[in-house]
């Protein structure tokens, strides 16, 4: 990459440099603006700046920036940001730069350099050097501004090649059908995707038993009734069991990246986040503030509005469903040359109009999310999430909770269910990988790339070619299929025994095609830590208490029951009691299945549990050495004689104090 600008530190002149992060600004974007940014990027941090490395790129005169940064800033970030890394002694504890010869060096480097950047503020400019008319106010998030004007066009971490071709040939391309290596997706990901997929593997290996089980249903010559009864009670401890062991899963995991433990209390403001400029109470640094009651006024009178619109919208639509329903059936019924598949017309139809719904209003309610001005990231994201689950489970299940207990009509919701799952799942494919797929081949068709040519070409070429991809969309629209799906066997299989068959197979080519597009049709996302799913699980758990009722109500409108009750004199108010009177019993079940599986592995919680009492050890000998003052012999306080002896623990406490 030809000569880096590089902060004044010993330590970076000895070690080879990698490109990391590319910054790309406009191609007409005024050099002076350029070299002030190199500047702000590549100053201490005392003085404003990153303490950051850049490169030009091709020369002075481009619109590309290298960024990189030594070994010394990426440990001290580390430690900051509180990352918790793997000990000498096989536990998890918080980072230490004093003590860094005791850890595994494993640091986010990527990661760190966003940060960094996001944290660049305004100090005494005006406006932005060479754009007189955009002006700043201190304390502004510069990178932000950039993109606010148009002048940075884009910033994203950089692929390294090596790592990525041993990613792949482990993952996707390989033949087998072995597990993911999760821990290499981790590494080169992050853990917010290594966690997604962990959990689609989960899903998808915890759907085998449901889909044997019914398979087994199908063919057993049983009683209609005693099928769905013998179904539906394996449904709900089967959602409520692997629930409980995924969260377990979810807990060893961020525990091993060291993401269980962070603190989320000192979380940065996101970059997005605008208001007149404030003194954090906890941090005392200058934030921007934007008053809560603003913030509520958006949600109730705009955005819980167009929700509510959207909502009667899906409803419309859902009566027209039946409508046309009622005519294809008529139709049907009084031709006698009439194809029987002309009766999935509807189901089908329905199926593209939600589609088509889901996507305009995840659309708008981003931009809805955006404007209501949320201060962090994981607000950002929870509320996004709110808005979006429940649009979705009423324009996905309305439809089958309308036919299973106002129509009643149980031959209706098998070929519903059945369109829905087919149908979507092929749009879903083809939108979120054949289409990229193909627009990608194509562009590189028109731009006379080839593979050859790519490999000898200059490492600038290489980087550009990078930022030419689509940027990556996050792994939100795969939860939220996750979460259809989960719908889709937990509330309605008990009359679809085949819906766990269909959704395994899908899922074993979803996890291909998303590491496909994830490695090769989008750029390289930023890592994000993750300790879990979020706001999914309680997403996910919520639907498995909802199948509790679905089931038992489901089991009491088969034509089987109704049969019963009218022989012997059974009422259908009889039936409903006793339905309700079951699915209480269930719901028991399900309460005391869940609490008797602990969240958290006992080994994990004892690890836990050392590190908090080996940290408060430390800093109580801490405090006995500041009281004794200097030049006295120091006492051992429960066999502790000093902060190195503590692991690091000492260094741990802290870092978490100077962040106050």
């Amino acid at each position: 990459m030809g000569s880096w600008t590089r902060p004044t530190c010993k330590c970076c002149l000895s070690r080879p440099v990698q490109p990391l992060v590319a910054l790309e600004m406009n191609e007409d974007v005024n050099m002076e603006t350029k070299r002030w940014l190199m500047t702000r990027i590549q100053t201490e941090k005392a003085a404003g700046g990153a303490e950051l490395m850049v490169h030009p790129g091709e020369d002075d005169d481009g619109h590309v920036l290298i960024v990189s940064a030594s070994r010394h800033v990426l440990l001290r970030a580390a430690e900051v940001l509180g990352f918790y890394k793997l000990y000498k002694d096989g536990s998890m504890i918080s980072f230490s730069y004093r003590d860094r010869r005791n850890f595994k060096n494993s640091a986010e480097r990527q990661f760190i350099i966003l940060r960094t950047l996001e944290n660049i503020k305004v100090v005494d400019e005006k406006y932005i050097p060479g754009y007189p008319t955009k002006t700043l106010y201190p304390g502004e998030a510069i990178f932000h501004r950039l993109q606010k004007s148009k002048i940075l066009h884009a910033f994203y971490p950089l692929h390294h090649e090596e790592m990525l071709s041993e990613l792949e040939s482990d993952w996707y391309t390989c033949r087998k059908l072995t597990l993911q290596p999760i821990d290499s997706i981790y590494r080169y990901y992050g853990g917010s995707i290594a966690m997604y997929f962990s959990f689609l593997e989960f899903f998808t290996c915890s759907l085998a038993p449901m889909a044997i089980f019914g398979a087994m249903i199908v063919t057993l010559s049983m009683d209609t009734v005693d099928k769905c009864i013998l179904f539906s009670v394996f449904n709900i401890i089967w959602s409520t069991v692997i629930m409980e062991l995924w969260k377990r899963h979810s807990f060893v995991l961020s525990y091993t990246w060291g993401t269980l433990q962070m603190n989320s209390q000192f979380e940065e403001p996101r970059m997005g986040y605008e208001g007149p400029m404030g003194i954090n109470p906890i941090t005392l640094r200058q934030q921007p503030y934007y008053p809560a009651w603003k913030r509520k006024v958006k949600i109730w009178l705009v955005s819980v509005p167009v929700l509510c619109l959207f909502l009667a919208f899906s409803l419309y639509t859902m009566i027209i469903f039946f409508h046309m329903e009622a005519w294809v059936k008529a139709f049907y019924s009084e031709s006698e040359n009439c194809w029987s598949c002309v009766l999935y017309i509807p189901s089908i139809l329905h199926t593209l109009c939600i589609t088509v719904l889901n996507t305009c209003y995840k659309t708008v309610t981003e931009m809805l999310t955006e404007w209501e001005n949320h201060r962090l990231e994981s607000s950002f994201q929870n509320h996004l999430t709110v808005k979006v689950l429940v649009f979705r489970f009423v324009n996905c299940f309305s439809a089958l909770f309308y036919i299973s207990f106002y129509l009643q009509d149980l031959n209706l919701l098998r070929k519903k269910l059945a369109s829905l799952l087919i149908l979507t799942q092929i749009i879903n494919q083809f939108l979120e990988t054949l289409l990229p797929y193909f627009f990608k081949t194509l562009s590189g068709k028109a731009a006379g790339l080839k593979s050859g040519t790519l490999k000898n070409a200059p490492e600038i070429d290489k980087i550009k070619l990078q930022g030419q991809k689509a940027t990556f969309p996050g792994m939100f629209d795969d939860y939220m299929e996750l979460f259809v799906q989960f719908g889709y066997v937990s509330l309605f299989s008990c009359i679809y025994p085949l819906s766990a068959i269909l959704i395994v197979l899908n899922n074993i080519m979803e996890i291909r095609t998303d590491a496909l597009k994830l490695c090769h049709l989008f750029r390289k996302p930023f890592i994000s830590p993750a300790a879990n799913i979020g706001a999914w699980q309680i997403a996910f758990e919520t639907l498995g208490f909802v199948s509790v009722i679905t089931n038992c109500l489901l089991i009491s409108i088969t034509p089987q029951v109704k049969e019963y009750g009218t022989e012997n004199n059974v009422t259908s108010n009889s039936v409903l009691i006793w339905a309700i009177g079951v699915e209480h019993v269930l719901l028991v079940i399900k309460v005391i299945l869940a609490i008797a599986i602990p969240d958290v592995p006992q080994w994990v919680k004892l690890r836990m549990d050392r590190v908090e009492y080996r940290s408060l050890q430390a800093l109580k000998n801490k405090l006995f050495e500041e009281d004794k003052g200097p030049g006295r012999e120091t006492e051992k306080i429960d066999g502790i004689t000093g902060p190195d002896s503590a692991d690091g623990s000492l260094q741990a406490s802290n870092t978490q104090l100077n962040l106050l």
